[in-house]
């Protein structure tokens, strides 16, 4: 059975509004050849997410109310 080539993964810098109101700055990790909308869309129900301070969260896209990406 062949295998499929692995994707690499890239950081990109988002600004995520929850639905609580809080802001997160931040990366998260999609695939070099997707978008932050494609991670949002996508049918997992969690993701990761770096902030600023270097901690990990695991995230509930349903919290995410707004992602504004950066190209800083």
């Amino acid at each position: 059975m062949a295998r499929m080539p692995k994707i690499p993964k890239v950081r990109e810098y988002v600004e995520l509004t929850l639905g609580d109101g809080r802001i997160m700055k931040g990366y998260v990790f999609i695939d070099a050849t997707s978008r932050i909308q494609d991670l949002l869309n996508s049918e997992t129900r969690y993701f990761a997410f770096v902030d600023d301070q270097e901690q990990i969260h695991l995230l509930n896209k349903e919290w995410v109310k707004l992602a504004r990406p950066f190209d800083g």
